[in-house]
């Protein structure tokens, strides 16, 4: 589609089912154990690349010893797992739990900044029992902090378990019967299947989800079981099908090439979920790419062209009336088709031709220069060993990570009268929602927090 979709202290009781997760997605158990709370004889099974993933009991902790260092301003712990980690002076009085510190109800620190002496932080004395370790401040106040708590958050830490999910390139290999596939039921009615549907959104940026019937509203449904739909221009949802005088390509039976939808957006919508209504008898087969494949590729392959491609902003444009507020809307935004985060990895991708602006962010000198490397990139997208097809049947719906999985359709037949042979309904959620879902259950089932 082009235009009409670029139209702290968490209960520790151990898990006591298996909890299946039917991708690869599976938080990578580190040396460090990072608090990985499930018991070392339930293991999470993963149908994709038939890994699997065993983790570390959580359960109750005890610590064995500890050490106050005021040179390095750091108090040493060592735990019962035989595990251990140095928590820094500063850190720990910053994030004490006490009611002083830490507003219980709204779970937010109520510690200013101005009122921190950072270069006056030194712990007097302490001592620990089995449940909690007390730490006396030179300040004169009190801190304690539960075994349970300081062996979740060793160091080195990171900043989300998100972070440690897996990603898994794909190609042509992972064709739709190996795509990851759930029940609209059980995706409803039970969290553990919910959380394996989101992390293989995760994963592998696509899956498949059947038993949604033929109700329009069924994709807004599951999406509302997780979060917020995503409203753009568009409307909150969507009805992708042929009809007279169509206002983009997308309502017509004409071959749309493969894009990520709204680039326009500074923050483009994350989640796409497609939902077949009716299936075309003639054409109209959807076709989908790993982005992030692709570009690995290129930096492998071809690294001039990835730099143009990663570095140069690309301007992207929409005109129209809003849906919702049926006001007139100029969306505008630049950014390179690869995007990379703070660290050098991929991080989006944007590429659509249809709505690409007329401004390009690169001199006279070198436009031919970027015109190569962004045909590079979308020839690469169709190599034969990239792409996959097939035809969204009715009552299914593939979800995918717009920002990562780019999308396009084959060209199909329209019968005369404008009889409507193929009907798609759609609309999005952005990451944000899905995240948060992932760790709202994660904690609750002590996988992590």
């Amino acid at each position: 589609m082009l235009r009409v979709l670029s139209r702290t202290n968490v209960g520790l009781s151990i898990l006591r089912k298996t909890f299946p997760i039917t991708t690869s997605a599976i938080v990578t158990h580190r040396l460090t154990n990072r608090h990985l709370c499930i018991h070392q004889n339930q293991r999470l099974s993963t149908q994709k690349y038939l890994t699997t993933a065993t983790y570390s009991p959580g359960g109750e902790h005890a610590a064995s010893t500890y050490n106050i260092d005021n040179k390095s301003e750091t108090i040493d712990i060592l735990f019962d797992d035989k595990t251990s980690s140095r928590y820094p002076f500063v850190w720990l009085r910053d994030n004490c739990p006490c009611d002083e510190c830490f507003d219980k109800s709204s779970l937010q620190r109520k510690i200013l900044v101005d009122d921190f002496d950072v270069d006056d932080v030194i712990a007097r004395d302490a001592n620990m029992d089995s449940e909690k370790m007390t730490i006396y401040w030179t300040d004169g106040h009190t801190s304690e902090y539960p075994i349970n708590w300081l062996h979740n958050y060793k160091f080195p830490q990171v900043t989300d378990h998100i972070q440690e999910l897996k990603v898994s390139y794909w190609g042509s290999e992972m064709t739709k019967d190996k795509l990851a596939k759930f029940s609209f039921q059980d995706l409803m009615n039970d969290d553990d299947a919910l959380y394996s549907w989101m992390v293989s959104l995760h994963t592998h940026g696509i899956n498949l989800v059947t038993g949604m019937g033929t109700e329009r509203d069924a994709s807004l449904t599951l999406t509302e079981r997780v979060g917020h739909p995503r409203s753009t221009c568009y409307g909150i949802d969507w009805e992708v099908k042929s009809k007279p005088e169509p206002n983009n390509l997308a309502y017509t039976g004409c071959r749309l090439c493969l894009h990520n939808d709204l680039p326009f957006y500074m923050y483009e919508p994350c989640i796409q979920l497609l939902h077949g209504i009716k299936v075309s008898d003639i054409g109209g087969e959807s076709e989908f790419v790993d982005g992030f494949k692709v570009a690995y590729d290129l930096k492998r392959d071809d690294p001039d062209t990835f730099r143009i491609l990663s570095t140069v902003p690309v301007g992207f444009s929409d005109q129209g009336i809003d849906e919702v507020s049926k006001s007139e809307y100029y969306l505008k935004h630049s950014k390179p088709v690869i995007s990379l985060d703070l660290k050098g990895n991929i991080d989006k991708i944007n590429f659509n031709q249809h709505v690409r602006g007329i401004r390009t962010g690169v001199s006279v000198d070198n436009m031919k220069s970027f015109y190569r490397a962004w045909k590079k990139f979308n020839t690469t997208l169709y190599k034969q060993d990239n792409l996959i097809s097939f035809k969204i049947q009715q009552g299914e719906a593939v979800c995918f990570n717009n920002i990562r999985t780019l999308h396009g359709r084959a060209e199909f037949l329209v019968p005369a009268g404008n009889a409507v042979p193929r009907h798609l309904h759609g609309n999005y959620i952005d990451w944000d929602s899905i995240y948060s879902r992932i760790r709202v259950i994660a904690r609750n089932k002590n996988i992590f927090f």
